[in-house]
């Protein structure tokens, strides 16, 4: 259990999450909306917060310029209709929605993804679980893959959900948590963010160690890094 709550410090908007996964250290996640979220510990009092904040002020204020920017050159719709274009692994694919009796039915022919749409369903919520049934085979199929890893043991714990905030987590008890959306950007980038994740099994902490292990396995993780971020706008929808 937690509680979330939302102030302001030195001009920056803040939500602070407090979570018992949290023991010592503060995290500094970015929400795409435009404002710093912070992973707490139960412990942590306002000055702790305050100084993480005010520690990396000048940092933060760049990562929301930045993120701001990024925003503004990638306007997208959240409307899901016949005819739009939804995102599946770097690629688009328009819809092809038609009204049918019985079972709901979804089957990609090409670059179109035929819907059959019986009378009440909600045509949103169709595309959603058959993201989630793509992203269970891509993400499976990559974990499975990740057990070769010499400080991997066996496949590890993990699940997906879609998430505002971030492309991936791992807890302390080493469960991997991958976003959903991730199934709308290329191979290569779900690839970088679940050995990212895989990386925390060893190192809970982005130290030069992490980063050093990351590089072995993945030596132009940061170029990939970068690519991701154009995926940001997807996280608005949820």
């Amino acid at each position: 259990m937690g509680s979330v709550t939302r102030t302001v410090i030195d001009e920056i908007a803040v939500e602070v999450r407090r979570n018992a996964r949290r023991k010592t250290r503060i995290g500094l996640v970015f929400d795409p909306a435009g404002h710093l979220i912070l992973d707490v510990p139960f412990q942590a009092t306002a000055a702790d917060i305050k100084s993480a904040v005010v520690e990396h002020k000048r940092w933060i204020h760049h990562r929301l310029r930045v993120l701001k920017d990024e925003m503004r050159d990638q306007p997208i719709s959240s409307v899901v209709e016949d005819g739009a274009l939804i995102g599946f692994l770097g690629e688009s694919l328009r819809l092809a929605v038609t009204d049918g009796s019985g079972r709901a039915k979804i089957e990609r022919v090409g670059n179109r993804l035929n819907i059959r749409l019986p009378e009440g369903r909600d045509l949103a919520a169709l595309v959603r679980r058959w993201y989630r049934t793509q992203a269970a085979d891509v993400f499976s199929g990559l974990l499975v893959r990740s057990a070769q890893l010499p400080w991997v043991d066996g496949v590890p714990a993990w699940r997906q959900q879609f998430m505002k905030s971030q492309w991936g987590s791992c807890s302390v008890k080493g469960r991997i948590s991958l976003n959903t959306h991730l199934i709308q950007t290329p191979v290569r980038l779900i690839e970088y963010v679940v050995l990212h994740e895989l990386c925390h099994l060893k190192h809970m902490n982005h130290s030069p160690r992490f980063y050093g292990l990351l590089q072995k396995h993945m030596p132009d993780w940061d170029m990939r890094r970068r690519e991701l971020r154009k995926y940001i706008p997807v996280l608005l929808r949820g």
